[in-house]
């Protein structure tokens, strides 16, 4: 569930003080997976070469990465835990979520004044924005950040679109499926999260090559999401002023309505960083100041000012770790995307859509930075891999 950090990691310790008073009472003995294995070497290198290379050694950093040792080990164990339980109280938890976001938005966009009601979403409405071109602009409460209030948009947005693949793939006989599919939908575009509404589209795709029998149907439902998102860059006031922000940024001709990109900023200046750095890395404290040198020769200030990330996990990974550590992840990345081919025919959808959904993040979000970023990937990898690569169709 998308809760605060804090809050999370509290449960993580309840569940592991839990699994371990059953593994002394043994009520459970551990089975030690080899593909799960692999994210203790992805641990080690994180804090290896972050103790070896980095100028300070700081506790937060093995803190957390915990997960990479906790839900592996939680999940190597002879219990086979019940993927739909799990996946249903996943759903419930986005939802909850959203509520509490929803309720939140609309209290604060109600405005009581001399014994009248009215509702106003809009931060500064001194431009004379409307309702969704203020989602640019000033702010809108049912928007954005504004409306994300638990965790950052991108990551919210990635949990909905998650939801809803387990709803779609996995979750035959939830009870409000489909009403809650289209909340999760609407969800996703009020982050105005652009890899969250990738992720959506990926989704669809997903269901449609999957669900529909009918090549005609198929071609003709992709061609109509296609011409969506044309209409979307075109209509959409986020997704047109990215659009015209990021071909601006290319061309070196941004102004105050449409600024530098900072996504394009910050790769072009972790590229370069990367160039110099890549091949051993520079361990979690030195990444940083590595990223705000170049960001200094590109001209980028707010990169500096905010201390931002690479916003991509792969250039991340190697700054952070090197070759070594980019090899590592993408063992597992392609240890899961294996595993689509050996799960039974009901279960290809799903491991293919979360593989595709933590490929496209990995491009636009460091994840592996944040806490929950690096729970949700550490938990939902060890589930999927919990059981061994076998043929199991008969």
């Amino acid at each position: 569930m998308p809760i605060h950090e804090k809050a999370s990691t509290l449960m993580i310790f309840i569940c592991l003080f839990a699994f371990v008073l059953e593994v002394a009472r043994k009520k459970v003995h551990i089975e030690w997976r080899k593909n799960l294995f692999i994210f203790s070497i992805l641990y080690l290198l994180y804090v290896g070469t972050s103790v070896l290379l980095s100028d300070n050694i700081e506790f937060k950093w093995f803190e957390q990465k915990a997960s990479f040792l906790i839900f592996p080990l939680l999940f190597s164990t002879a219990y086979k835990y019940n993927q739909k339980k799990i996946l249903t109280a996943f759903v419930y938890g986005c939802f909850v979520a959203y509520v509490i976001c929803f309720v939140l938005a609309l209290k604060n966009s109600l405005v009581f004044e001399s014994g009248n009601i009215s509702f106003n979403p809009l931060l500064n409405e001194s431009r004379g924005f409307g309702f969704f071109k203020s989602m640019i602009y000033e702010g809108n409460y049912f928007f954005g950040l504004h409306f994300s209030r638990l965790i950052q948009i991108s990551y919210f947005a990635l949990y909905l679109a998650f939801a809803i693949s387990a709803l779609m793939f996995r979750l035959e006989g939830f009870k409000g499926k489909y009403a809650i599919i289209i909340i999760f939908v609407i969800a996703i575009l009020q982050t105005t999260s652009l890899a969250g509404i990738i992720n959506l589209f990926t989704v669809i795709f997903i269901a449609v090559l999957f669900n529909l029998k009918s090549t005609t149907k198929k071609v003709f439902i992709v061609f109509g999401c296609l011409g969506l998102i044309m209409l979307s860059t075109r209509y959409h006031p986020k997704i047109n002023a990215t659009a015209i922000g990021a071909y601006k940024t290319l061309q070196n001709q941004n102004s105050p309505e449409y600024p530098k990109q900072p996504r394009l900023m910050t790769w072009k200046a972790a590229i370069m960083a990367v160039k110099q750095h890549g091949m051993i890395g520079v361990g979690i404290g030195n990444s940083q100041k590595a990223l705000n040198k170049e960001y200094s020769k590109i001209g980028f200030e707010r990169g500096s000012n905010e201390n931002l990330n690479t916003h991509n996990q792969y250039l991340q990974i190697l700054l952070d770790c090197g070759v070594l550590g980019l090899v590592t992840l993408l063992f597992i990345l392609c240890t899961l995307l294996k595993k689509t081919m050996y799960v039974e025919s009901y279960e290809k959808p799903f491991v293919l859509c979360f593989f595709l959904l933590i490929v496209i993040s990995f491009m636009f979000e460091s994840m592996l930075n944040r806490y929950v970023g690096i729970s949700f990937f550490a938990f939902f990898v060890s589930m999927l891999l919990q059981q061994d690569n076998k043929i199991r169709l008969n």
